[in-house]
């Protein structure tokens, strides 16, 4: 469900009328609007000031739609103070919008106990922090108060941790007041458990036969990737699958065994229990066990591990085609190019006879072509003054202690000797010796996911801004977003400008908050980071701050920012320097093409054109 405000703004200033606006011009039109608006705002402003009833919504509401929530912000709060629910709602939403998920707690929290809505929002706040136990008791709460997505949003909870009864019944009388997104729920459930019987019923036939391949055979629809959603809305299920599996694997399946462990290991804390799982399908002779355990040796950066296991997967199978494959990029990320190559065409696959579309194939044929273009590109290749260096760099780590062995990590690295790398790393074990490492596992060694933060954590703790986004960055990745901007925050603060571009783009284009996405471009363009400056000026521009606007739209337009030419023009018109305008539309105008080329014809609706 989508949380949103229930804010209705005023209508627009009345213009001109069509008889009227004949024989006026498009400036004298867009004058006489200007001069309607801002007789239209000081009215209001003056009612607010004075107090009067709903004055200070009024107020709050115009000045929100023309994009200056600065200034409706503590209008939205003299409306909140006067007992105006929905005001604290829209307070709330603003600041959750901008990252400041405290102020947004606080608000939902001044009128959570007698409006619907604030019981809503907060609940959902709660349960994006992690705090079930909360949420339910605001769910709870605004069910009560009539809030039919409260009752919604309630019953799902009880549904995910698997009271299923009651969770219908609730959906049911949530639908019977309308609620589609309720309707829809219930039917879903109601489809999911009569999966669930199904499967029941299928393996226990299986068990009575005694069959494990039957057995296993009978929960095959679980796997399905469409299902995937359903076990992450319904933590239930991953226990119910993961019961269903161990019944199978009762029965004698070394394959249940290996499906098994895969839900098992959703929940980090039983890591070990998954792979020991998994370990003992491939004592059993399960074939597949082994390239499991290779794909998560190499997402949690054990390349050594990860290589023994693809080569066991390929050997015991006969030719495992993703066994050569991930081996081959294995091979390819360390610059073991001819064992590269060797792997991918043992998969059968070459750039002459693919099939280009089939995605699998199209996947070893691009292999392929990286190994060309690597051997024929010195400067991908390891840089030979780091392998002149590396025996001094050796004997100094033998001698030293943690600063000598991650300098010696460090090179190692360079020169694409990863699983050596790792190891000097891990024994430095500093903070800058698990960033480098992470960093290494990440972007050259395949690892991937949440378990890549606790090596970014002891640098970001020390005030690392890039260990801080990198933090931030993963998570973004898992689709956590509230957490990634917690931690691009961070990072922005430490003066990281990436973190402080990535805050702007969300608040403008999942806020709707100019102003604050503002501030965050100018900071992202302090750090050198052309789009932003870009941005920011364009913003300048269209409020009118023009001479804010022209260093940043200068700065964009030496970083050669194709729409920066057009937007500096504006802004030089806005100072009354027409012909410096009219050199920068003429450049705009020679760009737009290919402007238009690069960034496709849609953007003809986005980008003016100069001409």
């Amino acid at each position: 469900m989508v949380e949103h405000s229930s804010q209705e703004g005023p209508g627009a200033a009345p213009g001109e009328t069509p008889a009227t606006a004949d024989h006026m011009t498009a400036d004298q039109l867009s004058a006489d609007q200007d001069a309607d608006q801002r007789a239209e705002a000081d009215r209001l402003r003056a009612a607010a000031q004075a107090g009067k009833p709903g004055a200070y919504r009024a107020y709050a509401e115009l000045l929100t739609d023309r994009d200056r929530l600065d200034e409706a912000l503590p209008w939205w709060a003299r409306a909140a103070d006067a007992g105006d629910a929905d005001a604290s709602r829209t307070l709330a939403i603003c600041h959750k919008d901008r990252g400041e998920f405290a102020e947004a707690e606080r608000w939902y929290r001044t009128a959570a106990d007698r409006d619907g809505g604030c019981a809503f929002g907060l609940a959902r706040l709660l349960q994006e922090a992690g705090d079930t136990a909360g949420a339910e008791t605001w769910y709870a709460h605004g069910a009560a108060l009539g809030s039919v997505e409260c009752k919604t949003n309630g019953a799902v909870l009880l549904a995910a941790r698997g009271e299923w009864d009651t969770a219908l019944e609730r959906l049911a009388e949530a639908s019977a007041e309308g609620d589609e997104v309720a309707t829809r729920t219930r039917r879903a459930i109601q489809d999911m458990l009569r999966d669930l019987a199904g499967w029941r019923e299928a393996l226990a036939r299986a068990q009575a036969e005694g069959d494990p391949e039957e057995a296993y055979e009978a929960l095959r629809d679980l796997l399905d990737p469409d299902r995937k959603a359903m076990f992450e809305r319904y933590p239930r299920m991953v226990a119910e699958a993961e019961a269903l599996y161990a019944g199978a694997a009762a029965v004698g399946s070394a394959k249940a065994l290996v499906d098994q462990a895969l839900f098992i290991a959703r929940d980090d804390s039983r890591w070990d229990e998954a792979r020991a799982l998994v370990v003992r399908a491939h004592e059993l002779g399960y074939d597949g066990a082994a390239y499991v355990l290779g794909v998560w040796a190499e997402e949690n950066g054990e390349l050594h591990t990860a290589e023994e296991w693809y080569r066991k997967a390929d050997e015991a199978d006969g030719g495992h085609l993703w066994a050569c494959f991930n081996l081959g990029v294995l091979c390819l990320r360390q610059r073991r190019l001819d064992e590269a190559e060797r792997w991918l065409r043992a998969t059968g696959v070459d750039e002459e006879n693919g099939d280009p579309f089939d995605e699998s194939e199209g996947r070893i044929v691009k292999a392929l072509e990286d190994i060309a273009a690597i051997r024929a590109d010195p400067e991908r290749m390891p840089p030979a003054e780091w392998a002149e260096r590396l025996p001094e760099l050796r004997t100094r780590a033998e001698e030293g202690g943690p600063d000598a062995w991650c300098a010696y990590a460090d090179a190692l690295m360079r020169l694409y000797r990863l699983p050596e790398a790792a190891e000097w790393y891990r024994k430095a074990g500093t903070p800058r010796a698990l960033l480098g490492l992470g960093r290494m596992l990440h972007e050259r060694g395949g690892a991937k996911g949440l378990r890549m933060v606790p090596y970014y954590e002891p640098a970001a703790a020390e005030g690392d801004a890039g260990a801080a986004y990198d933090i931030g960055r993963v998570h973004d990745e898992a689709g956590d977003r509230r957490t990634a901007q917690i931690w691009f925050r961070r990072a922005a603060d430490l003066g990281h400008g990436r973190a402080a571009w990535w805050l702007g783009r969300t608040s403008e284009e999942r806020g709707g908050d100019p102003q604050h996405a503002e501030r965050w471009y100018v900071r992202a363009a302090r750090s050198g980071l052309v789009p932003p400056a870009f941005l920011a000026g364009r913003s300048m521009v269209r409020r009118g701050a023009c001479a804010e606007a022209e260093p940043l739209l200068r700065a964009a337009c030496e970083g050669d920012h194709q729409e920066a030419p057009y937007w500096l023009a504006q802004a030089l018109r806005g100072l009354g320097r027409t012909e410096e305008a009219e050199r920068w539309l003429r450049v705009a105008a020679a760009a737009y093409p290919e402007t238009l080329r690069q960034y496709g014809d849609m953007s003809r609706l986005a980008i003016p054109d100069p001409r």
